[in-house]
């Protein structure tokens, strides 16, 4: 008779092992009624971005000052016009970029600051910001014009 390698026999133990274990009955649904008496409660996450709302999109109620540019991929690009004396009204942007086609003076009030600022817009500058909202008025005497991307996407929480 030959002798029994222990170290062969190691795999085929543990392996006898998983397979016992793996088939353990499953208990019955009456038992886990009776021991399943937690409560769930959901708690709603608020989120830093405002809802969506067509009627505060800046792309949407901009009238004559908004020429599209494009409108894709969640992404709306546009260029805005405003001449001496116009104003706009409050509306909402989410994530988005500004773009200083033509500088100017700007009566700028931003709803989250509470307070209404004057702005120098020079050309060429560039804004990169969150999501907000805010109305104006050119103040200046000359027109200004900024390419302004408005970016739709979801945000990590």
């Amino acid at each position: 008779m030959r002798p029994i390698n222990v170290n062969s026999c190691f795999p085929l133990f543990i392996s006898a092992l998983l397979l016992i274990s793996c088939n353990e009955t499953p208990t019955s649904t009456d038992e886990k009624v009776a021991e399943d008496t937690a409560q769930v409660t959901t708690v709603k996450e608020v989120s830093p971005v405002p809802e969506y709302d067509p009627a505060m999109d800046g792309y949407l109620t901009g009238g004559k000052a908004v020429k599209k540019l494009g409108d894709t991929l969640g992404i709306k690009m546009y260029e805005f016009t405003a001449k001496p004396g116009d104003t706009w009204a409050l509306h909402t942007h989410p994530d988005h970029t500004a773009y200083i086609l033509q500088g100017g003076k700007v009566a700028l009030y931003i709803k989250e600051m509470g307070r209404q600022d004057t702005l120098d817009f020079p050309t060429g500058m560039y804004i990169i910001n969150g999501p907000l909202s805010d109305s104006g008025k050119n103040i200046g005497k000359s027109t200004i014009k900024m390419v302004v991307t408005d970016i739709y996407r979801p945000r990590s929480k």
